[in-house]
Formats: C-alpha cells, structure tokens, sequence
C-alpha cells in the first residue's frame, strides 16, 4: 500500500457495533408505530444511515407520514440502551497511534450527527482526534456515493490518492473506491471475500492490524 498521508475513519463497524442496538430500536419504533418489520429488512441499508431502517417500512405500508415521528422515537431508544452498544477494544488505540505517528485524521459517519456524537461519547473517544467530522447530516448523497470520502478530503485539504479509508460496509468500501481511495476493511459486518468484491485492497479481521499496513 501507498505511503499513507490522511486516515479516513467509518464509525460503525469499525470503532463501535451500534448496528444490533439501533435495529433493536428501530424495530422498537416501528413496533409502537404500528408499522411491521424485521431484521432482514435493514440489511440493505447497513452503512447507508439508520433512517432507512424506518423509511424503507414506512414506504412499503403507505406510512410515510409517520417516519419523523418514529425515526426520533428510534433515536430515543437507541439513547436509553448504549450502554449495551459494544466498543471494539482496538479503535481508541488504534486512533492514539496513528496520531502519535504524526497522521492526520478524520471521521465519515453515514450515522446521524445525533446518533455519532452519542457513540463517540459512550466509546471515550474525543472528537478532537479528528481534523474533520461529517456525519449523514453533513452530505445530500451518503454511500455508496463517493461524495461523503470527497467532501471529507476537500476539508482535509488532501488528495484522495493519499487517503486510506477504514470501512466494514460494502457501500462505504464502494464510496471509498470511487472517490479514488485506498480502503482497508474489517470484517465486522461482512465476509472478507464480498469485501474483496467491492474493490477493498485489503481486509483484516481486527483493525489494530492496520498498524503493520500502514506506512
């Protein structure tokens, strides 16, 4: 790999799970809107904003007027239950290393502002490791578009040639290519050969593994 300049952070997957406990309380939600859903039924939408797992349910039924209220009631849940959201032990050093190497870096959320600074919070991580935070409020166009990795390399001032972005979702490993990035993903969320397939030039199965990658 590339002599590495800027390190592009997903949150998800990557430094926290939230995903079991935002579908927990997405399913919560939707159960009290009255609106039918499953598990499977947020699988296309992992890394691509927790607001699709009300969306996509509200739209199947004719419901669209209710996805304010449920999605903030999603939010509510998922607040009162963070504490059962798993921190993966490697991210907060991995940071502190990197930093400490003199690497520049930032985080790309698809995750609501909300819903970032809360799982930043709970993994005692100061946003102040960052040079730039964007969270799925920031961008018009979350993955798989490239916009998010653009727009975080053009507030890095950096070349998306001297980016590594860290991604466990397929459409964040499909952003991150497309806005000409090298991507590092973690299998988390998805096996090592559909990471591979969406173009990721190298999986691990810990982060703190990256640390031998990146040079």
């Amino acid at each position: 790999m590339k002599k590495i300049k800027y390190v592009i952070f997903d949150m998800d997957g990557v430094i926290v799970n939230s995903e079991p406990v935002i579908m927990k309380a997405a399913l919560s939600a939707l159960k009290e809107g009255g609106i039918p859903a499953s598990v499977n039924d947020f699988t296309e939408f992992i890394g691509a904003g927790e607001e699709h797992f009300i969306i996509g349910p509200c739209r199947r039924v004719g419901r669209e007027d209710l996805i304010g209220e449920i999605t903030e009631r999603m939010f509510c849940h998922f607040e009162s239950t963070i504490d059962e959201m798993k921190v993966f032990p490697s991210s907060k050093p991995l940071i502190e290393s990197l930093k400490d190497r003199g690497l520049t870096l930032a985080l790309v959320s698809s995750a609501a502002e909300r819903k970032l600074n809360s799982s930043l919070k709970a993994a005692d991580i100061d946003p102040k490791n960052f040079n730039v935070i964007l969270s799925g409020s920031d961008v018009t166009e979350k993955k798989p578009s490239p916009m998010p990795y653009l727009l975080a390399a053009e507030r890095l001032s950096a070349e998306p040639g001297d980016c590594l972005v860290i991604e466990d979702a397929l459409s964040g490993v499909k952003s991150a290519k497309s806005a000409g990035m090298s991507c590092a993903a973690v299998t988390t969320s998805f096996k090592a050969e559909e990471l591979l397939s969406a173009g990721a030039d190298c999986v691990v199965d810990d982060i703190a593994e990256l640390l031998k990658i990146i040079k």
